[in-house]
């Protein structure tokens, strides 16, 4: 009992601090409260943007609508959706830019990617 209790706790441990699971509506409503804190909110991007080092789009979930930047290259595209886990900050600087009120994640996952208009080629001819 002694050995799953002590495995249990390193599995706790490892796992990294709680996460709330949040709407953007919630993050617009009261952005102090979650300043800083470790969020998963799922939504459907809006504006992919691809710049030097980050990827931005903008989360909408059907109670409003929240900037996420990630860092690096992500494979996000326009109308997905997706799961997001981060960090939301009240003020994040991005290069020579400095956001307010933007999700910060670490980890971006497409839980379904949007679907083509009819007549969309899948392929090269």
């Amino acid at each position: 009992m002694r050995l799953f209790t002590l495995a249990l706790f390193v599995l706790l441990n490892a796992c990294g601090p709680p996460r709330s699971v949040v709407t953007a509506g919630a993050l617009v409503e009261d952005p102090t409260r979650y300043d800083g804190a470790e969020i998963v909110l799922a939504g459907i991007v809006e504006n992919p943007r691809r710049s030097a080092g980050y990827t931005s789009f903008t989360l909408v979930d059907g109670t409003a609508r929240v900037p996420v930047i990630a860092w690096g290259t992500q494979e996000a595209g326009m109308g997905d959706t997706v799961e997001v886990r981060g960090a939301f900050r009240s003020q994040l600087r991005a290069g020579d830019q400095l956001l307010s009120d933007t999700v910060e994640a670490k980890f971006v996952r497409v839980v379904r990617a949007a679907g083509r208009p009819p007549g969309t080629p899948v392929s090269p001819p």
